[in-house]
């Protein structure tokens, strides 16, 4: 953690200092008119209106965050055979697949609320850009490969390992990016 930490440090510094941050979203100047766009609708407004809303929906997006992370590596640890070793990793599935689920639904709503809040924070940091590629693939590969945890009923094949240190991978990243958007 400490080495990508570095690493958005870094990218946050621009060669220029007046010029965008390395990762961010100012990279891509056409883009700017969709994040303001977004920090002058109603909801952008409404939440800005409010001393409330803002860390309801940070807390609610943490927590539904800690479910995931929670369910996803206690599957990665079974699968990497450091954990719950009297169920199988499809066991395991089956039971936190539902949390798992609700938690990206949560996590993305509440996500879009943070952003619409912090549009024009988010278009010129250099941590919201690689998060946002993350969670891309984070979720493709939780809703592609990952499912096939679903078949591991008896043994853990070797792509078994692999799949839970992508898994590791990936969520990790956009744990820490996420973080970092408030320092970098």
């Amino acid at each position: 953690m400490f080495h990508l930490l570095h690493l958005l440090q870094f990218a946050a510094q621009a060669d220029n200092v007046d010029g965008p941050a390395r990762f961010a979203f100012a990279q891509l100047p056409s883009l700017f008119p969709f994040f303001k766009w977004v920090d002058g609708t109603w909801l952008a407004m409404a939440i800005k209106g409010t001393t409330w809303v803002f860390p309801l929906a940070e807390t609610i997006h943490i927590l539904a965050l800690s479910v995931l992370l929670g369910s996803v590596f206690l599957i990665d640890l079974r699968l990497l055979g450091l954990a719950v070793k009297r169920w199988s990793p499809a066991q395991i599935l089956d039971q936190v697949r539902p949390l798992m689920n609700w938690a990206v639904v949560i996590i993305l709503i509440t996500g879009a609320l943070l952003f619409t809040a912090e549009a024009p924070k988010c278009f010129d940091n250099a941590a919201f850009g690689p998060k946002m590629i993350f969670l891309a693939l984070a979720l493709i590969f939780q809703y592609t490969l990952y499912p096939r945890v679903g078949s591991m009923r008896a043994g853990i094949p070797i792509w078994g390992r692999f799949l839970a240190v992508t898994s590791f991978g990936l969520w990790f990243a956009v744990a820490v990016c996420g973080r970092a958007i408030g320092f970098v």
